[in-house]
């Protein structure tokens, strides 16, 4: 019998165990009960008074008020949940072979689970007025920030659904996988619950009962039964097959040397790139750098050339494939792509961009000011000339973050141009393609085209990016390979000099332009009082580095 893999147990039960399952099941009964009882349902109402009173009463503040508004809104839920799919994808790229296998079987059961017990909530939970109606001096955020997304409906479900379904994860991925993981999901539950207390939408007891509820009804099947070990078995055999394939595939078309076996390590990476590239001042080519293979994703692009065609000409496929090193372009693209239809569709960057300025610039800052640090202590300066490059850069930066945006022709020729343009900028770390795209006037036309997938504009956008990365591409890749050291203390200028158009806090003038808000100008300042709006933008930044610190290990400065 083969010996089991380091890191391939079954971590959940394998068959019937009774004590777990009475347990559990027990502790889920006394919550039910806890309801009927006289003397804990004073105490359940009395939480739900004291904390709808302590979060709601922070929406007199309309920078708290954006906070709950936003986090009301069912799309950051959705990206709460991806946020917990990007976690667990890193998981799994730190596994190959039968454990890679395991941990993509055991993953799926972790997600089927929660959605198992969501489907019943729905069917079993029941409606009682919400706290927005029901309870006493509550301060409607609506008529602060008016929006669908912030007012509360007149009922709402008990238990929670989101409750339910957050509380199961947490359960299913701290036995799975570990306390990191299951704290994190905790923590998105938090994230979930208080905006919805905050605005009187959900009772802080129904978050609670349906977290808990979740929790336990998850812990009873998976510690008691053998129910998630036969669903996992059934995963895990197609699971093994398919990675089998993809080892055989990998060999296949991997160039010497290169890392090929995680692709969907690849397209995190990717997603990263596409994130940062969608907000203005923020370089796709920047997240690249930072996550260590900007200078394979520059090489790759430069193989599109005349060596390539000879390849497809004569039927070599194989050897085409290699050459755009395949296995590493495809899962960055998909990314990018993720990354576009989540930003533009389900979480909008030109929204929070616009709604919290201070957060999201002050987060890129911090990011971006950390990377500068971390590069230069692995790119020698040399004395003089080096700075000399650095002091060029960091000229350079400047005078693009100080350039303003102008009025331009709407000409499908024109927006070709700007593709091209803004290709050009995002491959050079530290010039944002999307800040081109504002300084060219078509920043939120292109964001608008993306999100109701507008062809008119999109078509000649994309056929502009394409030209310009096959053209630009290969100016950049014979740099880095001639005058590498001399070309990176160029781009670590241009980082340092781009942080103006990241600075956080500045006065934005917005003018309606043809019927929509353009900004016409964004003087900086510093701020000389301390509010929230200041500590949101201090804590981003300090968010930023520690990102940072967190990409640089997983980058560890190799564009193998």
């Amino acid at each position: 019998m083969e010996a089991p893999h380091k890191g391939t147990d079954f971590p959940m039960a394998t068959g019937w165990r009774p004590y777990p399952l009475l347990g559990w099941a027990s502790a889920t009964l006394l919550l039910a009960v806890s309801w009927g009882l006289p003397a804990t349902a004073a105490l359940w109402a009395g939480l739900d008074t004291r904390l709808h009173a302590a979060l709601n009463g922070t929406a007199g503040n309309a920078f708290m008020a954006k906070v709950w508004e936003t986090g009301c809104d069912p799309r950051f839920a959705a990206f709460m949940i991806l946020t917990v799919l990007a976690a667990w994808l890193v998981h799994l790229g730190r596994e190959r072979g039968p454990g890679f296998a395991h941990d993509l079987a055991l993953g799926i059961v972790a997600g089927l689970l929660p959605l198992v017990l969501l489907a019943l909530n729905m069917l079993l939970a029941s409606e009682q007025p919400a706290p927005a109606i029901a309870l006493p001096n509550h301060i409607a955020i609506g008529p602060i920030m008016p929006s669908p997304e912030s007012g509360a409906g007149a009922t709402a479900a008990f238990p929670a659904g989101y409750a339910v379904f957050t509380g199961a994860l947490t359960a299913m991925l701290w036995r799975g996988f570990g306390r990191r993981f299951g704290l994190l999901a905790l923590g998105i539950l938090l994230l979930i619950a208080a905006p919805r207390i905050a605005t009187g939408a959900e009772w802080a007891s129904g978050s609670i009962t349906g977290g808990l509820g979740g929790a336990f009804l998850s812990l009873a099947i998976v510690t008691g039964t053998p129910i998630a070990h036969a669903l996992y078995k059934l995963v895990h055999i197609p699971a093994r097959a398919l990675v089998a394939i993809f080892e055989r595939m990998v060999a296949a078309l991997s160039t010497e040397g290169r890392e090929n076996f995680h692709p969907a390590k690849q397209v995190l990476r990717g997603m990263c790139i596409g994130a940062a590239d969608l907000v203005p001042g923020v370089s796709g080519g920047t997240m690249a750098l930072i996550l260590g293979i900007y200078k394979r994703l520059i090489g790759a692009i430069a193989h599109f050339d005349a060596a390539l065609l000879g390849h497809l000409r004569r039927l070599e496929i194989v050897a085409a494939l290699r050459r755009i090193d395949i296995l590493f372009l495809v899962p960055v693209g998909i990314g990018v792509l993720l990354a576009l239809v989540i930003f533009s569709r389900v979480i909008p960057l030109s929204h929070l961009v616009t709604e919290f300025p201070e957060v999201m610039f002050g987060f890129f800052f911090g990011l971006i000011a950390a990377s500068i640090v971390g590069l230069l202590s692995h790119v020698e300066v040399g004395g003089a000339p080096g700075l000399i490059w650095l002091a060029l850069g960091a000229a350079f930066g400047l005078a693009a973050a100080t350039l303003v945006p102008v009025q331009t022709p709407d000409a499908g020729w024109f927006i070709f141009l700007a593709g091209m343009a803004a290709i050009a900028a995002m491959l050079v770390p530290g010039i944002s393609g999307s800040f081109v795209l504002l300084i060219l006037g078509k920043y939120t036309d292109a964001i608008d085209a993306l999100g109701r997938l507008d062809f008119s504009f999109l078509l000649p956008l994309i056929g502009g990016v394409v030209t310009g990365a096959l053209v630009f591409s290969r100016a950049i890749s014979w740099l880095l390979n001639r005058f590498y050291r001399s070309t990176m203390l160029t781009v670590i200028g241009i980082l340092a000099g781009s942080l103006l158009a990241v600075w956080p806090f500045k006065d934005r003038q917005f003018e309606m332009i043809a019927g929509k808000a353009r900004m016409v100008s964004a003087d900086p300042y510093l701020p000389l009082s301390f509010d929230l709006t200041v500590a949101g933008g201090v804590a981003a930044m300090i968010a930023g580095i520690l990102l940072y610190r967190l990409l640089d290990r997983l980058a560890q400065h190799s564009d193998g």
